[in-house]
């Protein structure tokens, strides 16, 4: 069964079309709605149904608006602040997220957080013109093509070497199947490599064990995008990104409920029934439609009547999550800056794999480096991981915070991992297909799980759903 016959608000064509977020016209028939989860999907199909003049209630287990779009500011000095979930959005990629930034006037900037990378590969440090160079790029035992390709390549774009024969033949983002690559789902993204002539070091640095069908697929929704591969054009909100959430919440007043957390849901031919607690009381909602925004992992948990039909269930229990930290530097100095050393970094350590500064904007000489660690790690770990293999003399740190989304009991999951071989039939598109009057938004309900911009893709898909019926 295609994705369009499952869900009727599956865009049409290639691409997700955007929605001019000013001229949304009202509904013809008035619906109410209870969306479940108020991260940026939940908060953003809310205020969708909101502007089309369907009467919503948005229900929030935790006590805060965002899920994982989190700015801290505390223990910081001097105002500085670090993004701790959600980090960046690009241009071309995040069409409907630029429309909510215009349309609610906030200010973006630029953000060099892929410029000038720093990358550890076998422990070593190279820089981007190292990986350039044909004699590293040989010590590291890459083959003469590869070498040739990166002489006028970035080392981001270096999959696109083998994977491009495949994307090229993707002409709609939302239906990998039926185009002559299904048995690419049968292997892995190293398998791909390995048959078609890649180097044991490409293999290590750029395969992987998930679907090869799935990151053809993946490269391909980008391409048909205008995105490259691995985008440097990147950029954030200042003050934090969970500016934008946190204008949703204002937005939508008192139709968000926080401290509300979904305990049982009741499918109806002509309604949903939503059991909540609220203040402590148990509580009762009945909606023509339920909006289910939570993650997978905080949906499997909740009681449905009767049970989700077999494709449905199965794609909600068996999807994975990646879990991780972020850690968060605090200088008295932008130390970096005095030493020539880029604070991009890619793969230093399981403790500190990725770094990048911010808050940049903020009037003080202190600085912020943040960057992402393994759910395991601690601030410590993460700061003398840094120090490890940080190669300036002028370092001054003077605190680590460690913001552990393992210990975040409603807002834990982050992206979605690549499907192991054989699954991607399973999971597409049942995982973001309707059911009856439960339709299901959130970045992993997507066609491309990535950040931001897929919460909000798939909340406009069901907003509009919802609205045409």
């Amino acid at each position: 069964m295609s994705a369009q016959a499952l869900d009727p608000g599956l865009p049409q064509g290639g691409t997700a079309q955007s929605v001019s977020h000013l001229e949304r016209p009202q509904a013809r028939r008035p619906r109410k709605v209870v969306v479940a989860g108020a991260g940026i999907g939940g908060l953003s199909c809310a205020y969708e149904l909101m502007k089309r003049g369907h009467e919503v209630m948005l229900l929030e287990a935790s006590g805060r608006a965002g899920g994982h779009v989190k700015t801290i500011c505390d223990p910081f000095a001097d105002g500085l602040y670090a993004d701790v979930g959600a980090e960046q959005f690009t241009k071309p990629g995040y069409d409907l997220y630029w429309g909510y930034v215009h349309e609610f006037n906030l200010t973006p900037l630029y953000y060099p957080h892929r410029k000038d990378m720093i990358w550890f590969l076998d422990g070593k440090m190279f820089r981007d013109r190292d990986l350039m160079n044909p004699k590293v790029l040989s010590g590291l035992g890459f083959n003469q093509k590869e070498i040739q390709y990166l002489a006028d390549h970035s080392w981001g774009d270096l999959p696109l070497l083998y994977l491009k024969p495949y994307v090229d033949r993707f002409s709609d983002e939302y239906h990998p199947f039926g185009i002559g690559l299904d048995q690419l789902d049968g292997e892995t993204s190293s398998d791909l490599l390995r048959r078609d002539g890649a180097s044991p070091a490409a293999i290590k640095f750029i395969g992987g064990d998930g679907s090869a069908l799935q990151v053809v697929w993946q490269a391909a929704i980008l391409k048909l995008r205008g995105v490259p591969l691995d985008p440097c054009d990147l950029y954030r909100l200042k003050g934090g990104n969970q500016v934008l959430t946190d204008t949703f919440a204002k937005k939508l007043g008192a139709r968000l409920h926080l401290g509300a957390p979904v305990m049982r849901i009741e499918r109806g031919e002509n309604a949903v029934r939503v059991h909540y607690r609220e203040f402590g009381r148990e509580k009762r909602t009945e909606a023509d439609y339920l909006v289910c925004c939570m993650s997978a992992i905080m949906l499997r948990m909740i009681p449905v009547t009767p049970p989700w039909p077999e494709e449905k269930a199965y794609a909600i229990n068996e999807i994975a999550y990646d879990i991780k930290s972020r850690v968060v530097f605090q200088s008295r100095t932008a130390f970096w800056k005095r030493d020539d050393i880029s604070p991009n970094w890619d793969g230093a350590s399981p403790d500190l794999s990725e770094l990048w500064s911010m808050a940049e904007e903020v009037p003080t000489s202190r600085a912020i480096l943040v960057g992402t660690a393994a759910s395991s790690a601690t601030a410590q770990d993460s700061l003398s991981a840094f120090r490890r293999v940080y190669a300036g003399k002028s370092e001054d740190i003077e605190q680590a915070v460690i913001y552990s989304w393992a210990n975040d009991r409603w807002s834990a999951a982050c992206q979605t991992l690549t499907y192991p071989p054989g699954i991607l039939r399973k999971m597409w598109p049942s995982i973001m297909a309707s059911v009856g009057r439960v339709h299901f938004a959130g970045a992993y309900t997507d066609n491309m799980n990535w950040g931001m911009e897929a919460a909000t893709r798939s909340a406009h898909r069901v907003a509009e759903a919802i609205d045409r019926a």
